[in-house]
Parts: C-alpha cells; structure tokens; sequence
C-alpha cells in the first residue's frame, strides 16, 4: 500500500500564531490599521486580513489610519521613528527570534565589530536586521560570497536570518575563521526552523515524491524546498492542493509532506489527504489531483 508521510512539525510557527493572535485579538478590539508589508508571507491569510480591513502598505505615509502593524520580519529602527513622526501607534509583531537576531546585530555594531548577516539581501528580515546597525552590516549567503579584502584581520560579528540552512552558516564562518582576528557568531537561527529543516532532510531521504506547502515567497518554505530538492529526485513547492497534479504519483509508493511556518496547518492537511486519498484510489492521469474525483 503506498504510503504518504506527514513530518511531525508543519504549518504556523510560534512567531506566526503570535503575530496573528495580535492582529485578530486588535480587529477584535475594533482597532483598526494598516500593515507595513505582508504580516506573513502567505497570500490566502493576507487576503483574509484584507477582507477584515487590512490593507498592505509600503510606505507609512499611505496609510489614513491611526495604528499601523510592524509584520513579523521586523524593520529597521527609523521605520519606528518615522512612525512617530506621523502620529501613528505601532502594533508590534515582529517574531521573537527575529528581535533577537536585531538585539545581536545592533550590540556587535555598538562593540565595534563589523557585522556579517548569513542570509538574503533583499529579505525584509534581512533588511531589518541591517537597520539596527545603522545599514553598515554586510550581507552574504555563501563562504563564497565573503570579501576577503573587507574582513582580513577585523573583528567580526556574525548573526544569521532565522530561517537560514546551517549549511550556510557553516560555510560563511568556516571562511572567515582563516581571515579575521576575531571572530563572534550569536546562533539566531530560529531553533522551530532548525527542526523543521531536520525533520524534512531526514524524510526527503526516505520517499521518493516530497511535496512542500507554502507561499513561494517565503524564505523558509523555499529554503524546505531547497533542502527537500537535494534529497529527493520529484521535489514540489505548491501554494495549496489546486496546485497538485496526478502525473506526479503515478507508479510512487512513498510521499512525504510538509508545510512552511506561514502556511495554515488545515492547508497542509488538505494536502496530505487529497494525495492519500489519490494513491489509495488509484486515480491517474495527467489532470490536477482534485478533478475528477
């Protein structure tokens, strides 16, 4: 009988549910207010902020209201300043972790260490994490991508974006050890993601179809799928189960399944027993998952 295997962990992380919980309990309170960027990196639970009022801003000035939500990536520090200047109240649902990440970055720089962020330049996390070391941090997702002319013989600071690989992070400090006079590194990587990233590299070992749940922008949902990918020949990163197709299981007999930290567990679900459903079945072809049947 094939078999389709749900990893352990999957769907909404501690730092999502939190940033959410804090919208809802605010609509819920009659608050109402605008997001400076998406509050997750999910279109179908934007959307359903958008239908309670939300809107998605890029700028503060555009909004007409008085509360604005900071997303759970976090912002640069003058982005709170600006916000004061406009006259506008800040709800604050940046993730624990990604602070944390802010509060190393920011007391590396004030120590006088140059600051490396492991991670993806244009990631507004990323972008946040700079803001508190007044946009002087350097970015680099690879050992590769270091600069051994800018590093040689400094003092160094290393933190991480929550939802980086370790392997990433290993690769940049292993290049750096042989260049810098002294090197710091605060481990922000989220330890939720770490486990995640575990439990899908140890089940993309074992199927031979892996499907990953989640909004393609999302760092840690791609960074699943990247791991997943290099397991696992037949590697899939959908959005939700419209997205399924039947050629893909045809003659498998083990799939795994698993769902980014933004993605709604009930998506992730939806998945897992619409592909259970089509293997027990036998249902075949070259049409998506969820028509005719």
């Amino acid at each position: 009988m094939p078999e389709v295997k749900l990893t352990e962990e999957y769907g909404f992380c501690f730092g999502v549910k939190r940033a959410l919980e804090i919208a809802l309990k605010n609509l819920d309170e009659g608050v109402k207010f605008d997001s400076l960027g998406p509050i997750i990196h999910n279109e179908f639970v934007v959307a359903d902020l958008k239908n309670k009022g939300v809107e998605v801003l890029t700028e503060l000035h555009e909004s007409k209201k008085d509360h604005i939500l900071v997303r759970t990536h976090g912002v640069p520090p003058e982005v709170y300043t600006e916000a004061e200047k406009f006259g506008k109240s800040i709800i604050d649902c940046t993730c624990p972790f990604v602070a944390n990440a802010q509060k190393w970055a920011k007391r590396f720089y004030e120590e006088g260490y140059l600051v490396i962020v492991v991670g993806k330049k244009d990631h507004p996390e990323v972008k946040g994490i700079v803001g508190h070391t007044d946009g002087k941090a350097l970015v680099v997702s690879s050992g590769s991508e270091v600069d051994a002319n800018l590093v040689r013989n400094k003092r160094v600071g290393v933190v991480a974006q929550t939802t980086s690989r370790l392997d990433m992070v290993e690769d940049v400090l292993r290049v750096l050890v042989d260049l810098v006079s002294e090197l710091r590194f605060a481990n922000t990587r989220c330890n939720t993601t770490q486990k995640r990233q575990e439990q899908v590299e140890k089940l993309s070992r074992e199927v031979e179809v892996m499907v990953i749940v989640g909004g393609k922008n999302s760092s840690n949902t791609r960074r699943l799928y990247e791991i997943a990918s290099s397991n696992c020949k037949k590697a899939y990163l959908i959005e939700s189960s419209d997205e399924l197709m039947n050629e893909w299981f045809y003659n498998v007999n083990s799939v795994g399944v698993t769902g980014g930290a933004s993605t709604p567990p009930e998506m992730v679900e939806e998945v897992y027993y619409r592909i259970k459903n089509l293997l027990e079945g036998g249902v075949y072809g070259r049409g998506k998952v969820n028509e005719g049947q």
